[in-house]
């Protein structure tokens, strides 16, 4: 098992999955951090992150536990679905350094870089391709190896949530999936179990939604409606015969009946609430928090899953 950490800039989030016969959360605990301590560029604040980080292996009980945690956000991270003229894994192994810079806005000595492939044929391969900025990934192995963790996957929060996706859905229709976090929002168009495109944008309109009024909310609706419906748009241009029939989401924000109205008054598809929970099991004791955080657990479980699987 592994335990999952997302670190937003109010919060960390921990969760624990395991597998016997089907999935079970058996652990997930938020911990709030003050303001200051995370910024869009990464840690602000080293010992008073460290701090909280320290609490983790005692709440879950568990001695040096092996963790999962990701980085976010464009001028972070990039999540690219790509054809390229190579089958053979040798050959891409060889040649994808010397191409990813046509598909992602950074230099291959600046970054980590994984692939999978999706599809394949006689002739060309699609791949799937995640990259994260060195720096960012190294200063948060390092701090959660100082809390007594042993960083085993740096991942990236979008591809985190697809992986919740791919275990509780399994949609016909094109669907494109939405997390709204505190500073970026994950989107993802899938059909299936394929992953059809994959994006991470700035979130400029984050508001304490507890306290918001209908005119914020309605504003905060119509900013995430715009970035959807951005996504949706350039997808068509790269997949016309696709077209996206369903959205689900989840996020913050979606905690106020009033944002899902306003958000469904903009866009012209069918909105659903995402339920991180319909393929996994809740261990009983943590059922009355899930219902209360079920809308902002979703990247931590999607972290934790990859301790339930052979890693890709």
């Amino acid at each position: 098992m592994m335990i999952g950490i997302e670190i937003e800039p109010s919060s960390i989030k921990a969760a624990l999955v395991r597998k016997k016969g089907g999935y079970e959360l058996i652990g997930w605990e938020i911990f709030e951090l003050p303001e200051g301590v995370i910024k869009a560029t990464g840690i602000a604040d080293i010992d008073t992150l460290l701090k909280n980080l320290i609490k983790i292996p005692a709440k879950f009980d568990l001695k040096n536990p092996e963790v999962a945690f990701s980085i976010s956000g464009p001028t972070n991270s990039a999540v690219r679905i790509i054809d390229i003229p190579y089958v053979d894994k040798n050959e891409i192994d060889l040649n994808l350094p010397m191409e990813l810079d046509k598909y992602v806005p950074f230099g291959i000595r600046e970054i980590y870089y994984d692939y999978h492939i999706i599809e394949k044929s006689k002739s060309s391969s699609k791949i799937i391709v995640a990259v994260g900025l060195k720096e960012m990934v190294n200063d948060y192995s390092n701090i959660l190896e100082k809390a007594g963790m042993v960083p085993q996957v740096a991942d990236i929060r979008s591809l985190a949530f697809y992986n919740v996706y791919e275990v509780n859905y399994s949609e016909a229709a094109v669907s494109t999936i939405v997390n709204i976090g505190e500073n970026v929002i994950n989107s993802a168009i899938v059909k299936g179990h394929t992953p059809l495109y994959i994006r991470e944008s700035i979130n400029t309109y984050n508001i304490p939604i507890e306290n918001a009024t209908e005119d914020e909310i309605r504003n905060y609706a119509d900013e995430v409606a715009a970035e959807i419906y951005r996504q949706v748009e350039y997808f068509k241009t790269i997949s016309p015969e696709k077209n996206v029939e369903k959205v689900f989401i989840t996020g913050v924000p979606t905690v106020s009946p009033y944002f899902l109205q306003f958000l469904e008054e903009r866009l012209d598809i069918p909105i659903s609430l995402f339920n991180p929970f319909r393929n996994i099991k809740i261990d009983k004791e943590l059922s009355a928090k899930m219902q209360k955080y079920s809308s902002v657990a979703s990247v931590s479980i999607g972290l934790s899953l990859r301790g339930t699987e052979k890693i890709k």
